[in-house]
């Protein structure tokens, strides 16, 4: 384990005058800096929907972007030939993921097939869900059902 007053890497990429000012930081502003280039690398970044839409095999019918993550509802590929198996709608979480030489890719995570695409809302956090969902996938809470709000 490091020692946590041991002084990070300098990266080769950033300019000396950059490094002695950051240095030169308490705290609060090394907090502000690092808000700042947050949101302009998320400024800088093409939106998930569209990283989404480019590189999804299949054909995607829904993308929910709750930020850090989507979820995302596709026909997937047909496997026994071209186009996309329209009888099956799959759900996947899909998030950015940093790889070791600093590259980003999105990770998708399949979490199974919808079978009945009609939704309702969470009642905790607002969110779309499969009428059948007993968890929301969003905040973890279970929902109240159509068949319990007589719906």
């Amino acid at each position: 384990m490091s020692d946590p007053h041991d002084e990070p890497e300098v990266p080769d990429t950033l300019p000396e005058a950059l490094i002695q000012r950051i240095d030169s930081l308490e705290l609060p502003e090394l907090k502000a800096v690092l808000s700042y280039v947050e949101r302009r690398i998320d400024a800088l970044r093409v939106p998930i929907e569209e990283e989404i839409e480019a590189t999804a095999a299949g054909e995607v019918l829904q993308i929910e972007n709750y930020g850090v993550y989507a979820l995302v509802r596709k026909h997937p590929p047909n496997p026994d030939g071209p186009g996309v198996n329209t009888d099956i709608v799959s759900l996947y979480h899909v998030h950015r993921e940093s790889q070791p030489d600093g590259a980003e890719s999105l990770h998708w995570a399949y979490l199974g097939d919808v079978h009945n695409s009609e939704q309702i809302r969470c009642d905790s956090c607002g969110a779309r869900l499969d009428k059948n969902a007993s968890v929301c996938p969003h905040c973890g809470n279970k929902h109240i059902s159509q068949s319990e709000t007589g719906e």
